[in-house]
């Protein structure tokens, strides 16, 4: 078992990239350089292009399954953090084209596999704050 300490410092770092983005995107917002005109560009730019929910439910999973394993086994799950989120996030993508198809919408067919766009940018930046998160972990921990 883990540490309360240990505890609360994964908890910070599965919380923070998500706290980072809503703040973001708040003062994105306030600034007035979000222009979002309708909701299927607020759709498209905050729910599926940033995945602020599907980090949310991620981050949620991973804290409940990383409070009954060992420090070497939590070490090993940081690491493959990025290629388990992959799922958390292509499902609204394709949940989303679905609804727009079942609309009528042709648009739906090509945002189904639109996620795939975003994905080497999603393990980039996803391998960084995994490697940051050892990074610290080995540093005080």
């Amino acid at each position: 078992m883990i540490t309360p300490s240990l505890h609360r410092f994964l908890v910070a770092a599965l919380c923070g990239p998500m706290v980072l983005l809503v703040v973001l995107t708040i003062v994105d917002w306030f600034a007035g350089y979000s222009q979002v005109s309708n909701w299927k560009q607020f759709l498209m730019i905050y729910v599926l292009g940033f995945g602020i929910p599907a980090y949310f439910v991620f981050a949620t999973w991973a804290t409940r399954a990383l409070s009954k394993v060992t420090e070497q086994e939590i070490l090993k799950k940081v690491l493959w953090a990025p290629l388990m989120f992959i799922p958390f996030y292509a499902t609204p993508w394709i949940i989303g084209g679905l609804v727009l198809l079942l609309l009528g919408e042709l648009s739906g067919l090509p945002m189904m596999f639109a996620w795939l766009a975003f994905l080497p940018y999603l393990l980039v930046a996803g391998y960084f704050v995994s490697g940051l998160t050892v990074a610290l972990y080995r540093i005080f921990f």
